[in-house]
């Protein structure tokens, strides 16, 4: 955008930042925790739809790593993402960027880092969200959803994980 006088005119956008931070450790090896966190196709079978999360895919061609592009559909609309860090098998990290009516209302950047311990996993998940426009008038309560759409995804990777391990976990209950 040019100014008055030709120039160039900067935009900055006034966010308002929400963090969260978690820790987890999981009963499956680094490879096979990095491998479900980087399908991006997948997180349908594992996530849950009881909180914001609708569905999510990769939506550019090829093999997932940086620059990789990705849809999140939740109930407040699309988050159109890429992945902004990858680094097998001991780092993955995400950029989303939630839009209404042409404007951004939320940047979100999840990231996982993964430490080994023999067999086990620690994840060290930690998700910066910034708030744009009117969305940051309601904080508190993204700073809830956010705290809760975290959690249930860092339980439900656990859960999915240890689930594949048992070896009866394909018999009638």
């Amino acid at each position: 955008m040019l100014d008055a006088s030709g120039g160039e005119q900067v935009t900055k956008r006034v966010g308002t930042i929400v963090r969260y931070q978690t820790r987890a450790t999981i009963h499956r090896p680094i490879g096979v925790v990095f491998a479900r966190l980087a399908d991006l196709d997948g997180y349908r079978m594992w996530m849950p739809r009881s909180g914001l999360f609708r569905r999510s895919g990769q939506s550019s061609d090829g093999s997932v790593g940086q620059g990789t592009a990705y849809v999140d559909a939740t109930w407040l609309g699309t988050l159109r993402g890429e992945v902004s860090e990858y680094e097998p098998p001991t780092r993955i990290g995400f950029r989303e960027t939630l839009r209404w009516f042409g404007s951004d209302m939320m940047e979100a950047r999840p990231e996982y880092v993964l430490e080994a311990d023999g067999d086990t996993t620690v994840v060290h998940h930690v998700a910066v969200g910034e708030l744009f426009g009117v969305m940051r008038l309601v904080k508190p309560v993204a700073a809830l959803l956010a705290r809760g759409e975290r959690e249930r995804t860092v339980a439900s990777l656990k859960r999915s994980l240890e689930a594949d391990r048992s070896p009866d976990r394909h018999s009638p209950p």
